[in-house]
């Protein structure tokens, strides 16, 4: 999905992009490692996916004129970025992704519930334009940009207005992408309490990985990216649910544009893999060093195709997009997205209480 003025040629390569997001991924592993060694930076909270958002983030004006950059970014936005979510269910056995289904459920139930009815009740309020308004809805409530673009062909919504909704949850999920790990570290017991909190909260998927790997990593515990993977997949899978819906809702008395919505397949490759990891297991035992070393290794590449991700949307972000429609739909999201995040920690403790 391309919101950006200037356009590429058709026969624009991919390798451009491709190059532009791998230099920031390669340059956000160089100045974590460096910083690591470094004695009075040693212990700061650095992630080699969290630099790459921020170098991109920099780099995002440059970005807005250089349309041969597009196709490669795009590509990376997609297809890397899935498969990275795929390659993590080699750290999963199915049962594992089983309990953790479990136990995410509710959180996701419940930031589906306050993401559809904060953002559509403010609309009201504020007088947002109902086509607007659901395409915020389903990027703050499900997953993103990826609901956005499933949702607005059958509202026939206009370029402008996918645009603003993309800039949204994507400004408000990267701010989410630096401020949650640390905010919840601070009030969760577990890694993985942080984790379902992350991915129910938390619009796009990279985001989701790049904020549960900052927390891994900065404060060396287990646990918060496999949670927040489970959950976000939960999350993403509504979507076949959930847009119809508001389709229906949103053009009722109208005439609407049939569009099949698309399969997360992806869902499927990461169970997938998940499967393999839970034969391998029982074939080998967790333990045995080829199947260790393959586990790891995929571990690695799905890092580095998330932080390629994150520097991608990063790049991506265009502000004057928000200029375009005025402050309320971007009051609207905000808040709502702030909503998903109180309502789902606060579910959160309440079950760790419980328990």
């Amino acid at each position: 999905m391309d919101c950006t003025d200037a356009r590429p040629q058709a026969a624009t390569s991919v390798w451009a992009g491709l190059a532009v997001v791998f230099g920031l991924a390669l340059l956000a592993w160089v100045v974590v490692a460096t910083l690591a060694r470094l004695p009075l930076t040693a212990g700061l909270p650095l992630s080699m996916m969290m630099v790459a958002l921020l170098l991109g983030l920099l780099l995002a004006p440059l970005a807005s004129r250089r349309p041969n950059w597009l196709p490669g970014l795009e590509l990376t936005r997609g297809p890397i970025l899935k498969l990275s979510v795929v390659l993590i269910g080699l750290r999963l056995s199915l049962v594992e992704v089983g309990q953790l289904g479990l136990m995410a459920l509710p959180l996701v139930l419940a930031a589906i519930v306050s993401g559809l009815g904060l953002t559509l009740l403010l609309a009201r309020v504020l007088d947002v334009e109902r086509r607007l308004a659901t395409l915020l809805a389903v990027g703050t409530a499900i997953c993103g940009a990826s609901a956005i673009a499933a949702t607005a062909p059958g509202l026939n919504a206009r370029r402008e207005e996918i645009c603003y909704a993309v800039a949204c949850v994507a400004l408000a999920g990267l701010v989410a992408t630096l401020v949650y790990p640390a905010l919840l570290q601070g009030l969760l017991d577990t890694p993985l309490a942080v984790g379902l909190v992350l991915g129910a909260s938390i619009h796009d998927t990279a985001q989701v990985t790049a904020a549960a790997s900052l927390h891994e990593q900065a404060w060396a515990t287990e646990g918060a990216l496999a949670a927040a993977t489970v959950t976000k997949l939960l999350r993403n899978s509504a979507m076949l649910v959930v847009i119809p819906v508001l389709l229906w809702w949103a053009l009722r008395g109208q005439e609407s544009t049939s569009r099949k919505l698309p399969i997360p397949l992806f869902i499927l490759g990461f169970l997938a893999l998940s499967l393999l990891r839970t034969l391998g297991d029982a074939a080998w035992g967790a333990e045995q060093p080829l199947w260790q070393w393959l586990i790891s290794k995929a571990g690695v590449l799905s890092t580095f195709g998330f932080a390629t991700a994150l520097a991608a949307m990063a790049l991506s972000i265009r502000l004057a997009d928000l200029r375009r429609l005025g402050w309320k739909p971007g009051l609207v999201a905000g808040i709502a997205a702030l909503g998903v995040f109180i309502a789902t920690l606060g579910l959160t403790q309440l079950m760790a209480h419980v328990s």
